[in-house]
């Protein structure tokens, strides 16, 4: 009987101990569970923290789409093009009238009025300025205000213009005039007989917008440019614009139209862009631009601003222009072009904008480059002689 005894209470204790050994295993294997979670949920934490971090910051230059509604209609009124180079400096804004040439999707010919109501402004102006658009957004027109806080404008106008606001004719002279605040969405929403019309008045709003918002302290302009831009829709990410506000209401932006020329063809007015022009102020300074050749620039005049007054020159190429160097000496009395084997054709390209120069051989530039050493033959303003 003892011996039954002692087998079972032998036995009992081996189950309990079982069942202790099994219950202290699912624990450590939970317990494991929880760790490897928390291991990967705290990689993931500070990858997403740290890691990713330089991934979200905005490119430090953009081209930015920006498009004034209607306060009450939502309905598109105006656009204008922000280009920030990644160089430096304040971006400037190229307002885009309605009457300016954009290239369709077939190649057809579309007003960028049309493209505007149609909701292809984006892409059809990517096909003119031959650039990626990195953020398009829609702007309440009343949103301008946030950045002045002012209740009037005084628009500087170098022509008369003549605006058809919701059926009323009204005309403008030429010189200053002061507009108040309400009236600021009719009047990037009006209309003119002539092409100018309607692009003089939004040129000269912009203005008067920007430099009234300059006169605000630099913190307060900070926190305008976050309000105005929380305001904007069709992009879920806001940097590039509230950077764009920040810049332009520096004191420094500038306002253009876009690089465009007039033409009245058969009755009908239109803006044609000019191709030179738009490589050299805005697709040269989108982020992606690349080109497979390359053009240096070298002073060996030994006149200051000799070098960039040639690279301003040659920017309406489509080529990649890093910032002039000097020549190894200042002696050279004739402009130089040194193509690399496969560049002779952009070498007689560079020679005809240029209007001088000599086009000779060098073993050592490299295929798709060109070297361009300035001479004193440069006929170029603004450029020194070096002491």
């Amino acid at each position: 009987m003892r011996t039954t005894k002692g087998y079972r209470v032998d036995r009992l204790r081996r189950r309990r101990r079982t069942k202790a050994e099994l219950w202290q295993a699912w624990v450590l294997y939970a317990l494991a569970g929880v760790v490897a979670f928390g291991a990967v949920f705290g990689a993931w934490y500070l990858g997403s923290r740290w890691l990713k971090k330089p991934q979200e910051q905005a490119q430090p230059g953009y081209l930015a789409l920006v498009t004034l509604t209607a306060p009450t209609s939502g309905q598109p009124v105006a656009a204008a093009l922000v280009v920030k180079d990644p160089a430096g400096g304040a971006p400037a804004l190229y307002v885009i009238p309605k009457e300016l040439l954009l290239d369709g999707p077939k190649g057809e010919y579309v007003f960028a009025g049309d493209s505007l109501a149609a909701g292809t402004l984006k892409q059809d102006l990517e096909r003119v300025v031959n650039a990626e658009i990195d953020e398009a957004y829609e702007l309440p027109v009343t949103a301008l205000g946030d950045l002045s806080a002012a209740g009037e404008y005084q628009l500087s106008l170098r022509d008369p213009v003549e605006l058809d606001m919701a059926g009323t004719k009204r005309m403008f002279k030429e010189g200053s005039t002061i507009v108040s605040a309400a009236e600021v969405p009719e009047l990037f929403a009006a209309s003119g007989p002539k092409g100018y019309d309607a692009w003089r008045i939004q040129e000269a709003l912009w203005n008067a917008v920007l430099e009234a918002a300059a006169l605000r302290p630099a913190d307060v302009r900070a926190k305008a440019a976050g309000a105005a831009a929380a305001r904007a829709s069709g992009s879920g990410d806001t940097r590039y614009l509230e950077d764009a506000l920040r810049g332009l209401t520096g004191g420094d932006a500038v306002v253009y139209r876009i690089p465009s020329h007039s033409r009245v063809a058969e009755g009908q007015f239109a803006f044609l862009p000019k191709s030179d022009d738009i490589m050299a102020q805005i697709t040269r300074k989108a982020p992606g631009f690349r080109s497979p050749y390359t053009v240096l620039v070298r002073n060996g005049s030994g006149r200051v601003g000799a070098g960039k007054a040639v690279a301003d020159e040659l920017a309406i190429l489509d080529v990649n222009l890093p910032a002039p160097t000097n020549a190894e000496t200042f002696d050279y009395r004739q402009t130089q072009i040194l193509p690399g084997s496969r560049a002779l054709p952009l070498a007689a390209d560079i020679r005809a904008i240029l209007g001088r120069g000599i086009v000779l051989d060098d073993a050592d530039v490299p295929p798709e480059t060109v070297v361009v050493i300035v001479g004193a033959d440069s006929k170029l303003k603004n450029a020194e002689p070096k002491d």
